[in-house]
């Protein structure tokens, strides 16, 4: 098999291979890949200690031809404070684009010690994303254009410029990036984990998928019924949903969301950017994000405040109460004419750093999954034109920046290889759906979806507010997944864990 892109990440510390009971069952015609012996190493541009290693593992671009090119997928792992007796404990953080690796410099403070010392934790970066042969398409300045621009305007746009600006982004992506930017859907996604357990030497894989992650663990279910051991799938995307249908229900929990916050600030704080009713403080969000509209606004660096920054600035602390003090003082802050807190949140949304650089592709890698995962093509311009309204009509505030992501995909030069489908799950293993009453991103009726769709599977839910709940600091929650990852027991069917 040809490599492609190979990359160095480790210093030669340790090997991992597959045993026999890994192997059963996998594809002859995939051996080169699933009994390769991995290095574990030093990690390259990570900030955590030197309890953290990494590998590269060498995996088929295409599945369909695996002796053809080949890709590198980069895994981090934190090794068991015990006898790691159940193995690897795989995790991924969602997006899509989100980096595993950096998950990592967290993860080992998620999980209490009866799960470290069970488990050797493990992530990894996605094909495609940073580390794992990460796909380039613009550099640092073209970022920071491509985001200064505003939202789509219907009324002075058509969608033949919509498209043709994000095949030019794709068309970068094509020239610098190589074959995988073909082959970043999920199901390619699901298929790398699996060669992950069986080069970890696992039976079975043990997962934790946050957001887009439990998307990955769906699929992969679908694909390895039998390899599944524990499952946790927390903030659960529903994979029977059209890309139109899954920014519908978005926008409508971001703006509940948003209401939640503005009733949060007039009643717990004394420094609220509004004094009035709900309503009042969601003018006063509108008014702050319209002011960015004639490209006026900068930030004490000079860069342009666009609306689409703005909203980010205010739709991004959203996604958990702990981010409700930072929003309203950059609220704060723009009321007084200074968008600077705004612009910085949307830097950290896109891994900008201060000297302007990007860390990693999420970005464009986003953009390159989704128009992989779902079938744009089949979407008219009046469905569009439709979906558009809907958005409008449930989010006031965030409905206008989240529509024709379709003709966006349309204009991407790579075709989609999938379209949405049910999760088939035919396995013995119980999966854990964690799903939260009022997650703006994953709203919970997926969880519910998701947990009927996929038939042995158990659902918890969080009575409170944010996305995702095992990372929320919820004791209830964080008991009963930890107790399912450790001794096998899942919560009692109807389990609702109260907003602590």
């Amino acid at each position: 098999m040809a490599t492609v892109l190979a990359l160095a990440g480790c210093a030669p510390k340790e090997t991992s291979t597959a045993d026999s009971a890994a192997l059963d069952g996998t594809d002859p015609a995939l051996a080169e890949s699933y009994e390769q012996e991995i290095t574990w190493g030093d990690c390259q541009d990570v900030t955590r200690g030197s309890d953290l290693e990494c590998a590269d593992l060498t995996v088929p671009v295409d599945y369909s031809d695996p002796e053809g090119e080949t890709t590198t997928v980069v895994m981090a792992r934190s090794t068991s404070g015990g006898n790691a007796s159940k193995g690897s404990l795989l995790m991924n953080p969602g997006g899509p684009g989100g980096s595993g690796v950096d998950l990592m410099q967290a993860a080992p403070a998620y999980f209490d010690e009866d799960v470290q010392e069970n488990y050797d934790l493990v992530s990894f970066d996605p094909r495609g994303v940073y580390r794992s042969d990460g796909i380039e398409c613009l550099d640092d300045a073209e970022v920071d254009e491509w985001r200064a621009e505003s939202a789509f305007d219907p009324e002075t746009e058509s969608l033949d410029d919509l498209r043709s600006e994000y095949g030019d982004v794709g068309q970068a992506c094509e020239e610098n990036s190589g074959p995988v930017l073909e082959h970043m859907d999920t199901e390619s996604v699901a298929r790398d984990m699996d060669v992950m357990r069986a080069v970890l030497g696992d039976a079975t894989t043990n997962y934790v998928g946050f957001s887009y992650g439990t998307q990955i663990g769906s699929t992969y279910a679908g694909l390895f019924p039998d390899r599944v051991g524990r499952f946790v799938l927390d903030g659960a995307v529903d994979p029977e949903l059209t890309n139109s249908e899954v920014t519908v229900g978005q926008a409508a929990s971001f703006e509940e969301t948003l209401r939640h916050f503005v009733e949060d600030c007039t009643e717990t704080n004394s420094e609220c950017f509004t004094d009035g009713s709900v309503d009042d403080g969601l003018e006063e969000i509108q008014s702050i994000i319209d002011r960015t509209r004639d490209g006026s606004v900068t930030a004490d660096d000079g860069r342009e405040v666009s609306s689409v920054s703005a909203v980010e600035g205010v739709l991004v602390p959203l996604y958990s109460p702990s981010g409700y003090s930072t929003l309203n003082q950059a609220l704060v802050d723009a009321q007084g004419g200074d968008y600077t807190a705004l612009l910085k949140i949307s830097d950290s949304n896109h891994g900008r750093e201060a000297d302007g650089s990007y860390r990693g592709n999420s970005s464009v890698a986003f953009a390159a999954v989704n128009c992989l995962d779902y079938d744009a093509d089949a979407v008219t311009d009046e469905q569009m034109a439709r979906n558009q309204d809907e958005l409008n009509e449930v989010s006031p505030t965030f409905g206008e920046f989240l529509g024709y992501s379709d003709a966006a995909c349309q204009g991407w030069p790579v075709e989609s290889v999938d379209q949405p489908a049910a999760a088939e799950y035919d396995g013995d293993s119980q999966i854990l759906v964690v799903g939260t009453r009022h997650d703006p991103a994953t709203p919970y009726p997926w969880a519910e979806a998701l947990t009927e769709q996929l038939g042995n599977a158990r659902l918890l839910t969080y009575d409170g507010w944010g996305h995702g709940a095992y990372t929320s600091g919820n004791s209830c929650v964080i008991s009963a997944v930890n107790t399912y990852l450790v001794d096998g027991d899942l919560p009692d069917q109807g389990t609702v864990c109260a907003a602590s």
